[in-house]
């Protein structure tokens, strides 16, 4: 795994300490973390650092995965719809671009250093509300970076620790991808028990926890509990679907988001450019693969969902969801949407079958982008309803990087992507290959078999 020396970001914070406001701040400048954690100014600088590491590596991980799934392609080869993984990372051999392995681990660094540093500052120098307040958000960020890491390699080495030296992680092993799912609920429960219910939409609270865990619960297949989770959100009406379907990604921190990455004019998206078209100021990297913005545009199947893609006057199909010009397209991690899915298809796996609930709550998401309800008659089965759910998600999420793991954990990988490349039919193919420059940086680190 990468070695990142921590660095914390201490800054002269001329800064309003309004929640709306925190990811607004840039770090500035780096010192050893021996001196950066002091008091509570100090503190909150190291959580911003968390943050900031959080925008760096959610970008490059969401071209990955949706660049290896069917819904977007690489511009320069549209044909080739579920390019070849390779270990290459970013050379540019690899169109995935490595899925953002050592970026995640630096942002692990960060909140391992908030949390230990944090924890051992006293109450003369930071208040228990501030304390409980960083520390939850660092637990929770910790966990969201873990949850990446294992959906896109499988099981990682899990580090708790702040790393002070590169080679201070040597010697330790990858875990399985469940233990990597205790450590993320185990973080998940911390957060929980130190986070308030404040909704602020761009900073971690405990909505934001119970949305990551039902996806957690839901990946590991505890359908029981991915519903319970679900349900919180879902009966919380301050979030709610917001119509038209564009809201949610033309207006910031709409009462859709759970949690979304902000970015603004002078705070750029790291990868909006890779979707713009070059008279909207992008490079256009990336596009939507045709056969699924036929689908968008199909009034049966994407309904107002065709909002999504744009025609350009040479005749191909740009993405709008991060196409705002000034780079200040949010990444919406944690939406409402999401949650509906994910109670429909606990729904539907549980012990004792809820197949009427699951129905309905594919019909809402439905009904929102003003498409025809699923109508479901006797000799609907169990295994309809699953596939109806999967194709919603495929619509709903199309370009927030969850199609990949979506074919994947339902086993159906060999099925719908192996029909468009045949190396995805071994599912040693259904993780990504830890990025070659890592290998070379760890020796203890394995790749993943078949690569």
């Amino acid at each position: 795994m990468k070695k990142s020396i921590l660095i914390i970001s201490v800054l002269i914070l001329l800064f309003n300490t309004a929640c709306n406001n925190i990811l607004n701040v840039e770090p500035e400048i780096y010192v050893s973390d021996n001196t950066a954690f002091t008091d509570d100014k100090s503190a909150y600088a190291a959580l911003i650092g968390v943050y900031d590491a959080a925008q760096n590596y959610y970008g490059p991980n969401l071209n990955s995965h949706n660049v290896i799934s069917d819904n977007v392609v690489n511009n320069t080869s549209p044909g080739n719809i579920i390019p070849t993984l390779t270990a290459a990372g970013s050379s540019g051999a690899d169109p995935t671009g490595g899925g953002a392995y050592g970026s995640m681990y630096e942002a692990i660094n960060r909140a391992n250093s908030v949390i230990v540093k944090t924890a051992a500052l006293s109450e003369t120098v930071i208040s228990t509300a501030s304390k409980n307040q960083y520390l939850g958000e660092a637990y929770f960020l910790r966990a969201l970076a873990y949850a990446t890491l294992v959906k896109t390699y499988g099981g990682v080495p899990i580090v708790l620790e702040p790393t002070s030296s590169p080679t201070q992680d040597n010697g330790i092993k990858r875990s399985t991808a469940a233990e990597n799912y205790a450590q993320i609920l185990t973080d998940l429960d911390k957060a929980e028990s130190l986070l308030s219910t404040t909704i602020v939409r761009n900073r971690a609270n405990k909505w934001s926890v119970y949305a990551l865990k039902a996806r957690i619960y839901l990946y590991t297949e505890k359908w029981d509990l991915a519903e319970e989770q679900a349900n919180k959100l879902i009966s919380n009406t301050t979030f709610k679907l917001v119509k038209p379907y564009s809201t949610f990604y033309t207006t910031a921190k709409s009462d859709e988001s759970i949690f979304e990455l902000t970015f603004s004019a002078a705070d750029k998206n790291p990868v909006y450019t890779n979707y713009l078209a070059a008279l909207d100021g992008g490079r256009l990297d990336y596009i939507p693969e045709g056969n699924f913005v036929a689908q968008l545009l199909d009034p049966n199947l994407g309904g107002a969902r065709k909002s999504l893609v744009k025609l350009q006057p040479d005749g191909k199909y740009t993405l709008t969801e991060y196409g705002k010009q000034d780079g200040s397209s949010s990444f919406f991690v944690l939406r409402l949407a999401e949650q509906y899915l994910i109670r429909a298809e606990a729904r539907a796996n549980k012990t004792t079958a809820d197949l009427v609930g699951a129905v309905a709550d594919i019909n809402l998401i439905k009904t929102r982008s003003d498409v025809p309800s699923f109508v479901s008659t006797s000799a609907t089965t169990k295994q309809d309803i699953l596939l109806a759910i999967e194709k919603e998600r495929r619509y709903e999420l199309g370009f927030e990087g969850h199609r990949f793991i979506d074919i994947v954990r339902t086993n159906r990988a060999a099925k719908v992507f192996g029909d468009l490349n045949p190396l995805f039919t071994n599912p040693q193919r259904w993780v990504f290959p830890i990025p070659y420059g890592q290998l070379l940086a760890d020796p203890d680190l394995v790749q993943n078999p078949g690569y």
